[in-house]
C-alpha cells in the first residue's frame, strides 16, 4: 500500500473546503474539545491537508473555513504527506 499515493483520494473524500492565504484547499477541519488547568475548557482547532496544499504558509497565514478565520499558529507535517495547522479563532 502506497499511502502517499492514496492522500489526495482521502482528501477529496472526507476533507472539507477552505481558504489559505486566499488559495483553495481542501482538507479535515476538526475543532476537538480541550480541557486543561482543572476544568479551563476551549477547543483546539485544527486543519489536516496534504502537505503538498501548504504552499508557502507561515505562523501569520489565515485559514477561513466553516464561516470562521483562523490564524495558523503552528504547522507540523508528518513525513507522510499530510500536514496539521494548528489554529487559532480571530
Amino acid at each position: 500500500m502506497d499511502l502517499a499515493a492514496d492522500v489526495p483520494t482521502f482528501f477529496t473524500d472526507f476533507g472539507v473546503d477552505a481558504t489559505l492565504d486566499g488559495g483553495s484547499v481542501r482538507g479535515i477541519f476538526d475543532r476537538d474539545y480541550a480541557q486543561a488547568f482543572d476544568g479551563i475548557a476551549s477547543t483546539a482547532p485544527v486543519f489536516t491537508l496534504p502537505s503538498a496544499s501548504v504552499g508557502a504558509a507561515t505562523t501569520a497565514s489565515q485559514l477561513v473555513v466553516a464561516g470562521n478565520t483562523y490564524r495558523v499558529r503552528s504547522i507540523q507535517a508528518d513525513g507522510t504527506g499530510v500536514t496539521l495547522l494548528l489554529l487559532e479563532l480571530q
